[in-house]
């Protein structure tokens, strides 16, 4: 692997797009290579990063025996879009138990980007204690991905669980002051190590993945501006929300 660093700019780049090599964007209608490229430009970005799922043994996996048809595949659309900046990446679901394997398996593929995200987390059930346990059991498990074995670019979509979970709103929200110790030790290891995150607008338009109070928190402790992505799984919601992204990122760390 040969990650981008944090000095590119990454402004006007949809940075986490799936296509037909993540099974739930084939299922979901993903459009071609070709058409995402096309789409891209039609909403006047300036590039995207294809980064299609690597979540091992529990979340709709690229094919492993695919990899060299995913690089072959999006070297050609590169090749056909010189006006395009295009990064080929992959989003890793973070397990313990997995991380290993998910190390052994990429640490050769010539990516140029990596989302660590939490996907999976054992706690969630029916019988669950509340937000606030199901959550502090994300958050540990997401500053336990800040010691991967592999390399990563971005943290994403903190947060994650909101979408999914069936508390009514006003009782789902992950925020900040109800898990200050956990998330100051995920700003104090991100900081330190220069991590950066992701600002996932795939939530319907209310900017939560990460939410402003954590945001106000980490640029307080030096973190830098996060990176768009809108996490499309189909055409229409490539860049998605960008617009209001971006407003919402001005107001915290410019």
């Amino acid at each position: 692997m040969k990650l981008i660093g944090k000095e590119v700019n990454l402004d006007g780049i949809d940075c986490h797009i799936h296509s037909r090599f993540s099974v739930d964007a084939l299922r979901a209608g993903a459009a071609s290579p070709d058409e995402i490229a096309n789409t891209v430009r039609s909403h006047g970005l300036r590039g995207f990063i294809v980064t299609d799922h690597l979540d091992i043994g529990h979340w709709p996996s690229i094919d492993t025996s695919r990899f060299n048809e995913y690089f072959d595949v999006w070297n050609e659309v590169r090749d056909k879009n010189p006006d395009l900046t295009i990064y080929i990446g992959m989003e890793v679901g973070f397990e313990k138990e997995t991380a290993e394997q998910a190390a052994e398996l990429i640490q050769s593929l010539p990516l140029e980007y990596v989302i660590n995200s939490v996907h999976y987390w054992k706690w969630l059930d029916e019988n669950d204690n509340g937000r606030v346990s199901v959550f502090a059991g994300y958050l540990q498990c997401v500053l336990a991905s800040l010691d991967a074995p592999y390399s990563f670019t971005t943290i994403g979509h903190l947060g994650f669980p909101e979408r999914y979970v069936k508390y009514p709103i006003g009782e789902r929200e992950m925020e900040y002051k109800l898990f200050k110790p956990l998330m100051d030790e995920i700003i104090e290891k991100t900081v330190e190590r220069g991590i950066r995150f992701e600002e996932n607008t795939n939530a319907g338009g209310v900017m939560r993945l990460p939410r402003a109070d954590f945001l106000r928190a980490y640029k307080k402790a030096g973190g830098m501006r996060p990176v768009i992505g809108s996490d499309a799984h189909k055409s229409d919601e490539i860049g998605q929300h960008f617009g209001v992204a971006t407003k919402f990122l001005d107001k915290i760390f410019q």
